[in-house]
C-alpha cells in the first residue's frame, strides 16, 4: 500500500530515444523487476464530479491480478513534480469491487492500456511506459526531489519535457485533437491500430 506519491513524468519523444533510456536502465539497475501489460479503468460519476475535484478511483488489471487505487488531488510543485496521497490495495475479486463502485453510481468512463517496465534504485521506482495514442514516458517516484533529480540525470533525460498532466488527461487531449469522442474513452493498443488512418 502506498501512502504518498512524489513523482515526475517525462515525455520521451521517439521510440529510438525510449530504447536508449531502456538500455541505460538495464545497465544501471539490472533487468526490470516487472514487465507488464496493464489495463486501467477510471471510475467517476456520469457528470465527472471526481475529475472536477482531481480525485481518482482506478481499478488496475494485470492478468488475474487486480488493484484498486484512490488518489487525492495533486499538489503541483515548481519543479514540475507532483505530490499526492495515494492508497493502493490488491483486490481479491475485481468483479466485486467493480459491482460495488457501480452500486455507488460510479462508472468506468475511461479505459487505458499501458505496457510498463519497472526498475528499482535505492528508494525510488522508475517506470518506463508505452501507451497507445500518446507515446512513451518515464515516471519516477521517490522520497525526495533530490533523489528523483539524481535518476533524471542518470537516465540522461534532463533536456526532455516534464509533463504535468496525468495519462488520462493526455489521452483526452489526444482524442480531442483527433476529433474522437471524449466520453467513455477506450485507449487500447488494438483501438490505436484500428484508428491509425487518422494520424
Amino acid at each position: 500500500m502506498k501512502l504518498n506519491e512524489l513523482e515526475v513524468k517525462i515525455s520521451i519523444c521517439s521510440d529510438e530515444h525510449f530504447k536508449k533510456v531502456h538500455d541505460i536502465c538495464n545497465q544501471l539497475f539490472g533487468p526490470p523487476s516487472f514487465h507488464l501489460l496493464q489495463l486501467d479503468e477510471y471510475f467517476d460519476t456520469p457528470d465527472g464530479q471526481l475529475k472536477k475535484q482531481d480525485l481518482v478511483i482506478r481499478l488496475r488489471s494485470c492478468g488475474e491480478k487486480k488493484a484498486i487505487a484512490l488518489k487525492s488531488p495533486r499538489v503541483k510543485l515548481p519543479s514540475g513534480m507532483t505530490n499526492r496521497i495515494e492508497l493502493e490495495f490488491l483486490s481479491a475479486d475485481g468483479e466485486k469491487v467493480r459491482e460495488q463502485l457501480l452500486s455507488q453510481g460510479l462508472n468506468a468512463n475511461e479505459v487505458a492500456e499501458k505496457e510498463r517496465w519497472t526498475f528499482g534504485y535505492k528508494d525510488c521506482e522508475i517506470a518506463l511506459d508505452k501507451l497507445p495514442f500518446i507515446g512513451c514516458f518515464v515516471e519516477i517516484e521517490g522520497p525526495s526531489e533530490a533523489a528523483i533529480h539524481e535518476i533524471v540525470a542518470l537516465l540522461e533525460i534532463t533536456s526532455c519535457t516534464v509533463v504535468r498532466q496525468n495519462y488520462g488527461e493526455l489521452i483526452r487531449e489526444k482524442f480531442r485533437d483527433l476529433q474522437l469522442p471524449s466520453a467513455n474513452i477506450c485507449a487500447t493498443f488494438a483501438k490505436e491500430n484500428e484508428l491509425k488512418h487518422l494520424y
